[in-house]
Order: C-alpha cells, then structure tokens, then sequence
C-alpha cells in the first residue's frame, strides 16, 4: 500500500492531541522513526529474521543493488548510526530508527520478496523474483548469516509484486511463483526444490497476485487474484486435492488487491477489504460456503486457462475417452507439440490439465471410437501428418500411430456410425493441384485403409475445414467443404462410403453459406424427421437450414437486436431445463445473446458481458446439474450455465466513501489502531498524498472518518527529486516493538518511515 511522509513533525503531535480525539476511541501514534533507504526502495516485507521475537524489516534498495536487511532492536536500544558528513544536505531528521542493518548484494533486479522456512529448520529465508533473473533463495545459515542465491528452476515470474508465496504446513515446505503460463508450485525437501513442479495455468497473464488461503472451509488452500480491468476482476480458483479447480468469478472490480481483515477466532468466514476500482470506495466483502448471494444471477460463468494465447487457432474436441459415460475435453496447443487433457466432473470440469507430447501445431481433432475404445484423431498441416492416440488413465494420450496419405493433408474430420461400430474418418488432401476426399477405416489387415476416394470439384480456393452433419437422415454423416470466401461444396453419403455432390445451384448454398467458417456453423437433430439441421450465424440473424425434398431451405430465422452486429457460434439449448429449447450466438461486442422469435422473450445481453472469451466453437455439455454451455477459444475455454453450481459466494457487507473534497482512495491497508478489537481501515490517495484513518462505529454500525490529513511537503529541497507518480508508495502494518499492538511502517520519497501506536491512557 502507498502511505505518507509527514507535513511537519511538529503537526503530528497537534494530531495526537487533537483530531485523533474525533472517535469514541481515539488513535494515538508516536513520532515517527526514520530510516533512510533510496528514491527507489521497493518490495517491503517483514518476518522475524533473527528469531528474537521481533519483527524485521526487508527491502530492496534499487539505486545500490543491495537487499537491506533491518534486524529490529528492543525499544531501550539505541543502536549505533552513522551521521551524515556531507555539507549543504537536507536533513530534517536523522537517522534515529531502532535497527541494525545488513545488506546483501544482488547482481540484477528484484520485483517481489517472500519470506518463509523453505528447508523446515525453523528459521526463515529470502526468496526473491524478477522475470529478468528468475527466482532465488537465500536461506539462513546458523541463525547469523545467509547463504549465496541458489537460482531455482521456473517459469519466467510475472514482474508484479504478490508473485511469490511461501506455504508451510505440517512440515511440509511449497513456493508458489506467478509465472507467465500460471501458477507453479515447487516442493521443497531439506531446502532442495522437488521436480517437476506442478503449473496450474492462467496463460492469458490476465491474473495479479498471489493469495493461498481457505476461503470455502475445505482444509484445502484456494488461490485468490485480481484481473485489473475486468468488470468482475475478484477471481477464484478453489482448491483440490490435485491442483486448482476452474475460475470463479465475482461481481466487484477492484483496483488495489485484498487485504485480509482479523477476525474473532470463532469466526470460520474470511473478510476483506479493497477499493472499487470506479466509485473509489472502502468495500469490505466476505466469502461464503453457499449460493445465496448469486441466486439472482442470470449466469454463471466459469472459466478455465489452458494454454498462452497465440494468434494461431487451438483445436478442440470432445469425448469420453476414460469411458465413464461422462465427455471429456482435449485442447491442442497452438504452438506446442502438446495435447492437453480436462477430465469432466460431476457438474462440470476438474480444471486439472494434463499434458501429453503429440505432433507440432494441431489443427484438428476429433474422437473416434474403435474396438470399444475412444480414441483421438489427430492431423498436423504443419508436419503433414495424420495420427490416432490411444489414451489410457495411467499414461494419458500416447504418441500418435502415423497413418500413411497420400498427398498434403488439409483437414480431417469423423464420422460417427454409432451402435458400438467402429468409426470412419475421412480426410482432404492435395495432391497435384488437385483436391482429393478419402474415407478410412480399420480393416482386416488390422490397419486403416481407404475405402473410396473422391476427387472435389468447384473449389477455387484451399478449403479451411470439414463439418459432418446428417442432412438427409439416412444416419449416415455427409459433409461440408467450407472454404474462406467461397460458397462450401455439399457432398451427401452413400453407403458404399462414397460421395453425391449437391445443390449446385442452390441460392442458399451460392448467398447465405457463401464463405461460413467453422465459428458460423453448428447443428442439432430434429426429433420430428430425425434429420440433422444446420444453424448458420450471419449479420443481426441466425437460420436454421434443412435438406428437403433435394434442396437447402430456410426453415427459421432467429434475429439480433442489433441488425448490424455479426454474429457466430449459434447453439440450440434448453437454456433453464424446461424442455424449451433456445437459440444463442455470440456478439461481436462480447456478450452471448438469446435471439427473439415469436416464442422467446427479448434477448440476454446483461452484466456478465466482459467476461466471455471469443469462441472458436460452441458446444453442449450434458451435467448432473443440467444442460451447459461450453465455449471453447484460443487460450482456454468456459462453461456457462443458468444454473448456478458454484459452491462459494461473496457478499459486499459494507462500504466507506470519503466526503474529502477532491479525494479517491487507491490503496487501503487494515488494523487494530484504537485497541477496540475491531478492524479500523488506512485509505490512501497517492496523488494527492493523503492519509484517512477510517473506524467502525459499533452504535451505528458505520463506517466514519476519524482523522485525515496531507502526508508530506512537496515543496522541500530534495535536489530536484520529487519521488513517483504515488507516494508514499509501499506500506505494511505490523507489530515494531512487540507490544501486541498495531503499527505503521512506509516507504515514501528516500525514506523509511514507522509510526508505532500508543496505547490510549483509557485501557
């Protein structure tokens, strides 16, 4: 937290005597201590270092490339300083805190310290982390003194503070590191890091800060963090037993991260406070083990991170591939020769990801069943190659068995006989300027061959990718061509595994179909002609298309509130369970819409929209607790429901807005600071270095304002230093002295400065 530099010294005893009296129970602060520190200190932390019960100081001093060590000294000490000998120097007051320091060099840059017992001998060490240098450890030798950095092997650290956290439980020692991928957590043994690490990702580097705390009652660590920016930007990922479950999202944007408020030790709910990043206010919220505070919401959406965003598509699909009766999802990196597989619960996805080798940039995948088995198709334009993975639950996905074609494949795709028969598949090749269709299957000579080959006419340009559908509901999956700008080729099925190109001159195929890509295209089964439809998503509209009487013909057309808005990944779904099945697409603006027909209610734009992910495609998800929405994109994908499963909830209790002329909070810190036994509150404008202590009235039950006041001269000669953009910039509260109460310690201009609470003469 940013904090303050005093006006004048003597204003601070007025204060004392005076405005702190403004509360039923006043707040009294000593003179503060002064350390000097550097115009670029940053990083400030504390622990007790030394193990003699006080708290210590930890920073690092930017200007000299030192970490400064202040070991904290009984209030009766005065330790030894060294006076300043340079004439014509601005120094108001001296050196006079209570400590002894110690510095380490450190050869490259520092963006965040942890302190904690990473070798389980009961003292603690220094981790520090920058994306340029990585991670390293200083661990506490012999109570005295601190061994080199030893660098450990991780991802590259994000370059914020709250990157690093230490956990210690049960003698078992974790660091946790932020990295650009996600959260990694390495285990420490004997002070030896264990790997490999376990990567929980979050690849868009959407996510801020590190926050392991049990916020649902489990006996197990949830992460909490901060997307700046999103509307909803409170997240959570609960723990499990193996990892971190998917992305929980909250109906607050929070600009400053949270701080965690005490509570009585009866109390099992977790309480925090922060600022809204729009109003500016004070707000303490606090989380729940139920779903009361979201039964009113529309949705629910739940998001999981997979792999980094690229500019190149990912590939999805999805299957029961462990054979539990319940789909699974499999994602391909875009970049990486990596398969990446979510294993399906109850009421949604595990979040767990699990990663096996495959072929370089995928860029199509399919499940395909064979001998009682769900196996994966999988086909690489980069490397030409098409593959089949078995997949077991011990090893995961095996390393594609290479099928032999003949030609440049382009794209692949499935047809699904059913009735426990083994799948085809059927893949498009160019060879020699010419574009060929060959369908594959196992045969007797335990290998796929080609059972018919059929030479596509009418395309001009390369096409982009097959979609099968049922069109004329013979259950057998014929296919369409799609192709970028052009019209797509329509090739029915026969059952000799060969193809009848139609509608040639359909006016559908020619106008509406002409250039839809696999984002505009989806289909669902008629139950009245038992026939597949295709819905097809356009500008302000989507239509359902059918196969009748040997032409495509428009059956419906479902419409946008915004005509001019394009529209994609349209899906039927019985959205509330009712067994009224609804239209949805996606707006380009960022929101999901339910389109308005003669028999639907207006459309569903509404307050969770800055928070979808652009889909590649859209599918249906079949639950315990209902029919879901899964929307699959570049970097991850998310399941969005009418019914809310999620197990954990946050209600806004209460909320402070300043009546300071001309004053928005930006950083807030908490602590006892009347010895009232409730949490009072420490907001911060950084641009206008201003300070307001804000209490808890117990008989009004509000929030007031107890003192506030301008934190330093801005004015003074500092050789033409004027300090950063927010000052004081970092901030702690902690126990200086020991005495069990409340205190105050910030870095601001080239100081540090420490206010310890004096007990009032009332206790």
């Amino acid at each position: 937290m940013n904090f303050f530099y005093p006006k004048k010294l003597v204003l601070l005893l007025l204060f004392s005597q005076s405005l702190l009296q403004l509360g039923s129970k006043p707040i009294h602060l000593s003179n503060p201590e002064v350390q000097l520190t550097g115009w670029n200190a940053r990083c400030l932390n504390h622990a007790d270092l030394n193990g003699d019960g006080l708290e210590d100081l930890v920073y690092f001093n930017l200007d000299k490339s030192y970490l400064e060590i202040l070991y904290r000294t009984q209030d009766h000490i005065v330790p030894k300083k060294i006076r300043p000998v340079l004439k014509n120097r601005w120094e108001p007051v001296l050196e006079d805190a209570k400590y002894v320091p110690e510095r380490i060099f450190i050869n490259g840059s520092v963006t965040d310290i942890a302190i904690g017992d990473l070798n389980s001998d009961s003292v603690s060490d220094i981790i520090i982390g920058s994306p340029v240098d990585g991670v390293r450890i200083f661990f506490r030798e012999n109570n005295s003194s601190w061994s080199d950095g030893v660098k450990i092997e991780s991802e590259k650290i994000r370059p914020y503070t709250k990157s690093l956290q230490v956990i210690d439980e049960n003698g078992k020692s974790d660091l946790f590191v932020l990295t650009e991928p996600g959260l990694e957590q390495i285990s420490f043994l004997s002070g030896k890091p264990q790997y490999p690490s376990s990567l929980y990702r979050e690849g868009e580097k959407r996510a801020y800060g590190i926050e392991l705390i049990d916020l649902n009652d489990d006996a197990i660590l949830d992460w909490m963090y901060l997307v700046p920016g999103d509307e909803f930007s409170l997240k959570v990922r609960l723990g499990k037993k193996e990892g971190f479950g998917p992305e929980l999202s909250f109906d607050v944007s929070l600009s400053s991260f949270p701080t965690l408020l005490k509570t009585s030790s009866k109390s099992k709910q977790k309480k925090f406070c922060s600022i809204d990043s729009l109003s500016k206010e004070a707000v303490i919220f606090a989380f729940s083990n139920d779903n009361e505070s979201n039964s009113k919401a529309s949705f629910e959406v739940i998001s999981y991170d997979i792999f980094s965003t690229s500019n190149k598509a990912s590939s999805w699909t999805m299957g029961d591939f462990n054979l539990d009766g319940i789909e699974e999802l499999v994602a391909a990196s875009p970049e990486k020769g990596q398969i990446f597989h979510i294993e399906s619960e109850e009421n949604g996805f595990s979040g767990i990801v699990k990663s096996s080798p495959s072929l370089k940039e995928i860029t199509h995948l399919s499940a395909f069943h064979h001998s009682g088995k769900t196996k994966l198709l999988i086909l690489s334009t980069e490397e030409q190659i098409l593959g089949i993975s078995d997949y077991t639950q011990e090893k995961g996905f095996s390393f594609p068995l290479m099928i032999e074609v003949e030609g440049s494949p382009l794209a692949a795709v499935t047809s699904v006989t059913g009735k426990g028969k083994d799948d085809k598949f059927s893949i498009l090749c160019e060879l020699d300027s010419e574009f060929l269709l060959k369908t594959y299957k196992w045969s007797a000579k335990n290998k796929f061959e080609a059972t018919d080959e059929y030479q596509v006419e009418g395309l001009r340009r390369d096409p982009s990718d097959l979609f099968s559908c049922d069109l004329n509901g013979d259950k057998l999956q014929d296919l369409l061509i799609l192709s970028g700008r052009e019209a797509p080729v329509i090739l029915l099925a026969d059952k000799q595994d060969g193809w009848t190109s139609v509608a040639k001159d359909s006016v559908v195929r020619k106008s509406f179909l002409k250039g839809i890509s696999k984002e505009n295209i989806s289909k669902f089964l008629d139950p009245d002609s038992r026939k597949e439809r295709l819905l097809v998503a356009g500008e302000g509209f989507v239509r359902i298309i059918a196969w009748e009487e040997d032409e495509l013909r428009v059956l419906q057309q479902f419409n946008s509130k915004d005509q001019a808005g394009e529209l994609s990944s349209p899906i039927k779904i019985d959205w509330e369970g009712k067994g009224n099945h609804e239209i949805f697409a996606f707006h380009q603006d960022g929101y999901w819409e339910r389109l308005h027909s003669e028999q639907l209610p207006a459309n569903l734009k509404n307050r969770w929209e800055s928070s979808f992910v652009v889909p590649l495609f859209v599918r249906m998800f079949q639950t315990a607790g209902g029919t879901k929405l899964v929307s699959l994109g570049k970097s991850g994908f998310q399941v969005i429901s009418a019914n809310n499963s999620q197990k954990l909830s946050m209600q806004v209790e209460s909320s402070y807005l300043t009546s300071i002329p001309k004053i928005r909070h930006n950083g807030i810190e908490c602590g006892d600071f009347n010895s009232d036994g409730v949490q009072d509150l420490v907001c911060l404008d950084g641009k206008k270095n201003l300070l307001e202590f804000v209490t808890f009235d117990k008989k009004t039950q509000n929030w007031k304002s107890s003192l506030h006041f301008e934190v330093f001269e801005k004015n003074l000669h500092y050789q033409g230093k004027k300090g950063g953009l927010f000052e004081p910039r970092e901030g702690l509260v902690l126990d200086l002295n020991g005495d069990g109460l409340d205190d105050l310690a910030f870095l601001v201009h080239d100081r540090l400065l420490m206010y310890k609470q004096i007990e009032s003469a009332d206790k």
